[in-house]
């Protein structure tokens, strides 16, 4: 019985994982379409001003929210593909459990930062939201959507990052080889 009933935690948990990171993939190829917003904006507005001596008063605003968010929405699957810059000298001159203790300290760090960032970026949406502020620019966008959108970014990086230490703890690799592998710039 004890046996079942920690298998249908496993079973669970390994869903819960999986969740995460699939929506982590979708964050991620989402702050890519945005990326490619941002080219287009960029463009548009080079084109507009040479072409039809007009601008467009919202590419340039526009295109700063596109990377705003594109970078929280990317944070969560740039961690589990293995996409940040990690310095590894120390961890590869100590032992590997010493190493292992390390890269669980390091990871319950980041996910009390990200939590932290996620919180005040939330409260920092909210406060947008009910005092209805807007953007200082003539399309007066308003400001919860990018804060909010950046916000969510910033949560699902704190799920990830406690995704990563229940894979450490588990005795599992905590980034992806297969999409490291799929994704790698090197």
């Amino acid at each position: 019985m004890e046996r079942a009933g920690k298998s249908a935690v496993l079973s669970a948990l390994a869903r819960a994982l999986a969740g995460i990171d699939a929506l982590s993939r979708v964050c991620g190829y989402l702050a890519a379409v945005l990326v490619l917003g941002i080219a287009g904006l960029i463009l548009a507005e080079i084109f507009c001003r040479t072409a039809l001596n007009v601008s467009l008063s919202f590419a340039w605003e526009y295109a700063a929210y596109f990377f705003a968010v594109s970078i929280f929405l990317a944070a969560a699957f740039a961690l589990r593909t293995g996409g940040y810059v990690r310095v590894m000298l120390l961890s590869q001159s100590v032992p590997p459990r010493l190493a292992y203790w390390l890269d669980v300290a390091a990871t319950l760090a980041g996910t009390a930062i990200a939590g932290v960032l996620a919180w005040a970026l939330t409260a920092f949406a909210a406060k947008s939201w009910m005092a209805g502020s807007t953007s200082a620019t003539i399309d007066e966008t308003p400001l919860v959507y990018p804060q909010a959108a950046m916000a969510f970014g910033a949560a699902l990086l704190t799920l990830q990052l406690v995704a990563r230490a229940v894979r450490l703890f588990l005795g599992e690799p905590p980034e992806d080889e297969d999409a490291k592998d799929e994704f790698s710039a090197g």
